[in-house]
């Protein structure tokens, strides 16, 4: 139960905050679209980080699948839609006042 909870929740944070802060430093450095073509990767990587993960619980540690794989999806999709706040906050601190002004 403690490998999966460990592969299942913690592995998939520290995933997902590691692109975190690459998305913020991205940001920052290079403006927006570059954050945002690291995000659409993002979605590539993520996606086979998934299904490695989901292979190497199942199939090489032999985990139960009905505990390891919903584990595994709700903490996947939590930090995903968390992350995707957090980012976007930050692309809205760094557009101009010109362009917050037509978006409104």
């Amino acid at each position: 139960m403690l490998l999966e909870i460990l592969l299942g929740v913690f592995i998939p944070i520290i995933f997902s905050l590691v692109h975190t802060i690459i998305s913020v430093y991205l940001i920052y450095q290079n403006g927006n679209l570059s954050a945002l073509t690291w995000n659409i990767l993002g979605f590539i990587t993520k996606t086979m980080f998934m299904l490695f993960m989901t292979y190497v619980g199942v199939s090489i540690l032999e985990l139960d699948f009905r505990i390891y794989i919903p584990l595994l999806s709700m903490s996947w999709f939590t930090c995903h839609v968390g992350e995707a706040f957090y980012t976007n906050y930050h692309m809205n601190e760094n557009c101009s006042e010109h362009l917050k002004s037509i978006i409104r």
